[in-house]
């Protein structure tokens, strides 16, 4: 699917939302910008693949995770079928001042509720991975 002027203004603010949702500790509200069959792959942190929203959620609280999360550099594409994909970077800071730099590759789908992501997965660019 090619999206619309439209779907990347909402695809954007979905992938936004995320943050928030992070940094403010409102993991009831993760269904506002996942599906609820989510995948989230954060496996270059070690781990495998959490799926769905209640999955998701319960990772989410262990300790351990970024106290700030920043999304930019927001770039929407063509998807397969009736979803889109979306690439952004992530900064992320971390206990002790440090500061991480991902890259979320996302896939989206159209919701009744509006796009949501059905798939993130994060690349660690910063500190490179060994």
């Amino acid at each position: 699917m090619k999206p619309t002027h439209e779907d990347t203004v909402e695809i954007g603010r979905a992938l936004a939302l995320w943050a928030h949702i992070m940094d403010d500790h409102e993991l009831d509200r993760l269904g506002e910008c996942l599906t609820e069959d989510a995948v989230w792959d954060g496996s270059v942190f070690g781990g495998d693949p959490v799926v769905g929203l209640d999955a998701i959620a319960t990772f989410m609280n262990a300790p351990g995770h970024a106290k700030a999360h920043h999304t930019t550099n927001i770039v929407v594409s063509e998807g397969p079928g009736d979803e889109v994909r979306a690439r952004s970077k992530g900064l992320s800071l971390l206990d002790g001042g440090g500061v991480a730099s991902v890259v979320y590759a996302d896939d989206l789908r159209r919701t009744d509720d509006g796009w949501r992501i059905s798939r993130r997965v994060i690349h660690l660019t910063w500190p490179h991975p060994f």
